[in-house]
């Protein structure tokens, strides 16, 4: 199994983009317009323009330290840490029902190298304390986004700040940093924490990590916002809309990519790429971060 932490580097300094007390640790996104969406995969589609108005928005993705003070604060417990409530979308009496959390794995099997489940295992204990399950420990890496969290917990953390989830349209305008286009370059992102190698096998950490990176060890964007791209995916409000209406469970939309995603197999590392996640189900490499809407630009 691939150890959540790897490197031996615990934390980052990077130079804040905000001093302002007020809305210390947030940066201003400006109003805007911009081409939405891509034609890389087809999900992406179609790009239109549209516009977004101006918001504050979190520098950097929350971090271990900053969601166990939320916990300490009010007592909340994620749902990895606690039994399924029947009427979710677990209705068997596998151990999915347990609690706990999807996590990453590298495959054996070199043959299924295309096939999800080789390299993705739910484990009982998995939650934000415990990423990889009982015996992972985040002592010493606060500095880490926050992981094995919900959509639900995401939201609820949120609003304890006062502050919202982003707009899918929100979070892409600001991973953009003002810059429109998607160039070649993007699918071979150099600035962020992705795998290199051959995905799922070996993760060769020419970026400097192998697995999740601490918060702001790469360049900030045009907007001052670091690790939009990469390192964890990111919750956003939006819905997932399926074309089947009788999809049981309920999705949100994530964005940003994550470590795993590699040129071999996800160019997700981009502002523009979306994916679905389940409602209900944390996973090792999906965090969030925050916005603070007010009415002036």
């Amino acid at each position: 199994m691939l150890k959540y932490f790897e490197s031996k580097k615990t934390f980052c300094h990077y130079p804040e983009s905000n001093r302002n007390t007020v809305h210390s640790g947030m940066v201003w996104i400006p109003s805007g317009s911009f081409q939405k969406g891509d034609n890389v995969y087809p999900e992406e589609s179609p790009v239109y323009r549209t516009s977004v108005t101006g918001y504050w928005m979190d520098e950097t993705e929350t971090t271990n330290d900053e969601f166990a003070r939320f916990v300490f604060e009010t007592g909340y417990v994620t749902e990895a840490e606690r039994h399924w409530i029947p009427g979710g979308s677990r209705e068997s009496n596998q151990e999915i029902n347990e609690p706990g959390a999807i996590v990453f794995q590298n495959p054996t099997n070199n043959f299924k190298k295309n096939f999800p489940f080789e390299w993705w295992k739910y484990v009982p204990g998995a939650n934000w304390r415990h990423p990889e399950g009982n015996g992972s420990q985040i002592v010493g890496k606060g500095a880490f986004p926050v992981v094995a969290v919900t959509y639900q917990d995401a939201l609820v953390y949120a609003k304890w700040k006062g502050h919202s989830l982003p707009t899918e349209t929100e979070w892409e305008w600001a991973a953009s940093g003002g810059k429109e286009g998607t160039s070649s370059s993007d699918l071979v992102h150099k600035d962020a924490n992705t795998w290199q190698g051959e995905f799922p096998f070996v993760d060769e950490g020419q970026d400097g990590f192998i697995g999740i990176s601490p918060v702001g060890c790469y360049s900030k964007d045009g907007f001052g916002l670091y690790d939009m791209i990469g390192n964890v995916w990111e919750y956003t409000s939006d819905s997932w809309k399926f074309t089947e209406p009788a999809e049981k469970s309920k999705y949100h939309t994530i964005k940003g990519g994550s470590y795993l995603c590699s040129p071999n197999y996800c160019k997700r590392y981009r502002a523009a790429a979306r994916q679905p996640q389940e409602d209900h189900l944390a996973s090792s490499h999906i965090g969030f971060r925050t916005i603070l809407r007010t009415n002036f630009d």
